[in-house]
C-alpha cells in the first residue's frame, strides 16, 4: 500500500472542509498509484477517509496516447523545496490554467530554507496544465507547470 504523506493528509482534509461547506456527497481522487473516495457517509462520520486502494498502472498501452511535449513548454523547479500556488493560504493562486502569462509574471513559490523564491514565467504564453499541487515537495527538474 502507498504511503500518503503529511502533504497528502492537509489537501484530504481541505478537501473535506470544501466539501461539507458545499453539500458534496462524494469525492474520488487519483494520484500515482493510489486512489481516494471520500463520501458522505465518511464526511458525517469524523472525517474518515473511506478508502485508499493501492493500483498499479491498469492502462491498456494499446490505447494509451502519448501526447509529446516540447521542453520549451515546461517549466521545471528549479531547486528543491514546497511549492506554493499563492502568496498565502487566503490568496487567490497567481495562475489558473487558460490564463495567458507574459514572461516574467509570477507562476508560483517555492520554500527552500525558509526563503520564498519566485518561479516566473521563462515567455509569454497560455498556462495549459498545471502538474504541482498546492504545498507539494518538489526536488530539483520535477515539472511544474506546462504551457501550451
Amino acid at each position: 500500500m502507498t504511503k500518503i504523506d503529511k502533504t497528502d493528509i492537509q489537501n484530504i482534509n481541505l478537501i473535506i472542509k470544501e466539501t461539507n461547506l458545499k453539500g458534496v456527497s462524494k469525492v474520488k481522487i487519483k494520484k500515482n498509484n493510489y486512489e481516494i473516495e471520500i463520501t458522505s457517509d465518511s464526511i458525517l462520520q469524523g472525517n474518515q477517509i473511506s478508502q485508499v486502494i493501492d493500483r498499479p498502472n491498469e492502462k491498456n498501452e494499446k490505447s494509451e496516447s502519448v501526447e509529446e511535449i516540447d521542453n520549451e513548454n515546461i517549466v521545471k523547479s528549479p531547486m528543491v523545496g514546497v511549492a506554493y500556488l499563492s502568496a498565502d493560504p487566503n490568496s487567490a493562486p497567481y495562475i489558473k490554467i487558460g490564463q495567458h502569462v507574459k514572461a516574467g509574471d509570477t507562476l508560483l513559490l517555492i520554500e527552500a530554507m525558509k526563503t520564498f523564491n519566485e518561479i516566473k514565467a521563462p515567455r509569454s504564453g497560455i498556462i495549459k496544465k498545471i502538474v504541482v499541487l498546492n504545498s507539494q515537495p518538489v526536488e530539483y527538474g520535477d515539472t511544474l507547470i506546462i504551457f501550451e
